[in-house]
């Protein structure tokens, strides 16, 4: 009889200690604090950087929050290394893509601590939209992609809740300029569009990315952003020199094919901008890009027709 209100004594005990463990708040997942080898990663890890915000353990709003730090190939000659950067809630692998963030921004800080003029341009930001995370504990996981080492990552977790102020991620500051002394003489650079393709339609439902590349042939490695020589890429839609509408200065450093077939050194040799086409009337229009050269100072354009079409 002894043993029989022992035995049930402890089953009783185990129940409640279940029940108890299934009501406690779940503990955050292990968080992983350095850069750590994702998809396509190869060899040695030889990046530095920091996620500023959100800070491990932070609360955030569900309205939208932003995500900004920076980041640095310790190997990368004359650019910070990175050529895309994306936020995931939990791993690539099972996870959910959060927002591509804006990359190469300015971060002259960094540039001073590490010794190096070229990583300023190291700096990401993104903001995660209202409604994408569900509240409560989540782990958000930064990937930094380098042309020659695939995805590596980081992660921070952080609390959110729905009476938490909504934030946004600053205003895009423009590429640090490459810090490089001109020549005189020397071939004009190249320029070129990717998308639009020549006479695409582009509807007002969205967004648009427009797409190119520019290298300076003549170009060290050290010159330009990410060694491609170049280190301004303006977009207007009509010539500039007839007032033409200036939709802003591209973000350099992005693979691309392309500028890629002039040698290894320009695989990063593409920009990218985007543009709302619904500040524009349905009609046809003429895109030109200005690449400006950190190796000479000179400059040339290259213009591609496009239309903006209702949806």
């Amino acid at each position: 009889m002894r043993n029989t209100r022992r035995a049930v004594t402890l089953t009783w005990l185990s129940v409640g200690l279940l029940v108890a463990g299934l009501l406690l708040p779940a503990a955050a997942a292990a968080q992983v604090t350095t850069w750590t080898a994702g998809p396509g990663a190869a060899l040695d890890p030889t990046y530095d950087g920091f996620i500023d915000a959100p800070t491990n353990g932070a609360t955030v709003s569900s309205g939208g929050f932003a995500v900004n730090g920076w980041f640095v190939d310790k190997t990368a000659q004359g650019w910070a290394g990175a050529d895309d950067v994306q936020i995931w809630q939990g791993t690539m692998d099972g996870g959910k893509l959060l927002a591509k963030a804006l990359f190469a921004q300015n971060r002259p800080d960094v540039a001073k601590a590490l010794g190096n003029p070229y990583w300023a341009s190291s700096g990401f930001s993104a903001n995660v939209g209202s409604g994408a995370l569900g509240a409560g504990q989540q782990t958000l996981s930064v990937y930094a992609h380098t042309p020659g080492k695939g995805w590596w990552y980081k992660q921070v977790n952080v609390n959110v809740s729905s009476s938490a102020p909504a934030t946004a991620a600053p205003a895009a500051s423009a590429p640090a300029p490459a810090t490089t002394t001109t020549t005189s003489g020397g071939a004009l650079p190249l320029v070129g569009f990717v998308k639009p393709k020549d006479g695409e339609k582009v509807l007002t439902k969205s967004d648009y990315e427009i797409q190119g590349w520019a290298i300076d042939q003549a170009a060290k490695p050290n010159q330009g952003v990410a060694g491609s020589g170049i280190d301004k890429v303006s977009v207007y839609v009509g010539a500039r020199e007839d007032n033409g509408t200036y939709i802003g200065d591209a973000t350099l450093g992005y693979s691309d094919d392309t500028a890629a077939k002039y040698g290894q050194q320009f695989v990063s040799g593409g920009w990218r901008i985007s543009f709302k086409p619904t500040q524009f009337k349905a009609n046809t229009y003429v895109l030109y890009a200005y690449a400006h050269s950190a190796v000479t100072g000179k400059e040339d354009s290259a213009n591609r027709y496009f239309a903006i079409r209702e949806n």
